[in-house]
């Protein structure tokens, strides 16, 4: 299946075993641009970021929302599944980089460091790391445990648009 998020206020998410004009599903509840959808990692969630400043958490085979997470005061533009897929990490045009419990819904650490917007945030392969960057130029390494700093790394000389851990954790 492949999920799209739309300025349309929609998530759609389609079988691509199907025919290609069979309709989508769609999933509605965003009352602003979608920015960035994701899957679980057992591909029976999705979750998506909007404008809105939510995020929503979805049951792929229900259609149902199952979480609304609010919590960023301004727009969400990332998110990201844990690899154990029980918490989820967001970026906002806040400054922040938030840890939720996908779960249950709640929300874990605020990160704070970033001066400005950030705009990606991933886990670590083992779960035990999140990185995020941002408008501010600078990549940050955190500890999911004591949500302190680990590392910070600059060397951009504008936005950082996109970040990702490398699959063995031991580069950014």
């Amino acid at each position: 299946q492949v999920i799209s998020a739309s300025d349309d206020n929609t998530v759609h998410i389609w079988d691509v075993r199907l025919d290609p004009e069979i309709e989508p599903r769609r999933f509605k509840g965003h009352t602003s641009r979608v920015n960035f959808t994701a899957f679980s990692p057992d591909g029976t969630r999705i979750a998506s970021a909007s404008d809105d400043n939510t995020i929503h958490i979805w049951d792929v085979a229900t259609g149902r929302e199952i979480h609304k997470l609010d919590g960023h005061t301004n727009r969400v533009y990332s998110i990201v599944f844990s690899p154990d897929g029980e918490r989820i990490v967001s970026a906002s045009s806040d400054h922040t980089v938030r840890i939720w419990d996908a779960l249950s819904g709640k929300e874990i650490p605020c990160l704070v460091g970033h001066t400005g917007s950030v705009y990606s945030a991933a886990f670590s392969p083992n779960g035990k790391g999140i990185v995020s960057a941002g408008w501010d130029q600078i990549v940050r390494i955190w500890d999911v445990e004591t949500n302190k700093v680990i590392r910070k790394h600059k060397g951009h000389t504008h936005y950082v648009n996109s970040i990702a851990f490398s699959p063995d954790g031991e580069q950014v």
